[in-house]
């Protein structure tokens, strides 16, 4: 007989013989008879022409030959176990919903485009949103309560894998008739003795990234905090304290009573779409969309990152 006609039965039987060095013990644990293990086992020496095990009335020992095939197999079965895995997480994948999470502030231009999107290229599975305050940066990472999500970094989370959608402008949101309102942009050094709106306290760097931590030598100025865009600029416009965000809070929550100054001396902040290693196959066809956003014509009028926006 050929070798191509052995199966992966036979060698799962061969490696639990090899491994207990027992054929009643092997029998056990495949939840066979003893005789059927036998058997398989003389199939298998037949079909390769090979002695696999010397057998006593005490003992089961491999040969050389068998140490040889139990080594290589072993190796064999882990990795066709992984590919069956990774066969039936993508095989699921493609027919399950999603929930994407999305930080409030960060998802106003990416989740209307990549919702529409989705939808188009894939009728067949549904995809949620979840919007998260300021109380969670990570917007249901950190729990793993979302497939993927939408965030600005940095959220501290190891391990993350992040795909950057936007790089846009931080801003000093200030109110009306501040000293600084009539600036078309300003400094660092311009705002960090001013009292400042922070974001409630969270795990990980989020709120000290806009508190401007990076570039103190004392604590920042906290008089207030806000978990939602709202209520940060409402309390900007009682003129309790200035706060620091991005462009796109001018583009999409400009109102009465708050200005917005680009800080021209400072990296741009992104909005990325963000998810564990381990969901990637379950993600896939979402992040080959995300991959597509700032090429798309609609989108690409909402950003210009080489030019800082005044309002």
């Amino acid at each position: 007989m050929s070798a191509s006609n052995i199966t992966l039965r036979q060698l799962r039987t061969f490696l639990a013989v090899a491994e207990l060095q027992s054929f009643s013990g092997a029998a056990q644990e495949l939840r066979v008879s003893n005789p059927w293990v036998s058997e398989s086992i003389k199939e298998l020496e037949k079909q390769l022409g090979v002695v696999l095990f010397v057998r006593t009335t005490r003992s089961v020992e491999l040969t050389k030959a068998g140490a040889i095939l139990k080594e290589m197999v072993g190796h064999a079965l882990i990795d066709l176990d992984t590919a069956f895995g990774v066969a039936q997480r993508t095989g699921a994948a493609s027919n399950s919903g999603l929930t994407l999470g999305y930080a409030i502030g960060a998802g106003l231009e990416v989740v209307p485009w990549l919702l529409r999107s989705f939808a188009t290229q894939h009728p067949q599975r549904e995809l949620s949103t979840v919007e998260f305050d300021f109380t969670d940066p990570t917007a249901g990472l950190r729990d793993h309560s979302v497939d993927a999500a939408i965030i600005r970094p940095p959220v501290g989370l190891t391990g993350l894998t992040s795909l950057e959608l936007i790089a846009e402008a931080r801003v000093a949101c200030l109110p009306e008739g501040h000293r600084l309102a009539a600036e078309e942009t300003v400094t660092v050094a311009d705002i960090l003795d001013e009292p400042i709106i922070a974001a409630p306290n969270a795990p990980g760097p989020w709120r000290d990234y806009w508190l401007l931590s990076d570039y103190r030598s004392e604590p920042a100025n906290v008089v207030g905090e806000a978990s939602t865009r709202d209520g940060e600029l409402h309390l900007v416009a009682r003129g309790a304290g200035i706060s620091v965000t991005s462009a796109g809070a001018g583009r999409w929550y400009s109102r009465p009573g708050v200005v917005f100054r680009p800080i021209r001396d400072i990296p741009p902040c992104t909005v990325v779409l963000a998810w564990w290693p381990e969901s990637t196959p379950r993600v896939s066809d979402l992040i080959g969309i995300a991959k597509d956003f700032g090429r798309t014509e609609s989108i690409a009028g909402f950003i210009d990152s080489s030019v800082p926006p005044t309002f």
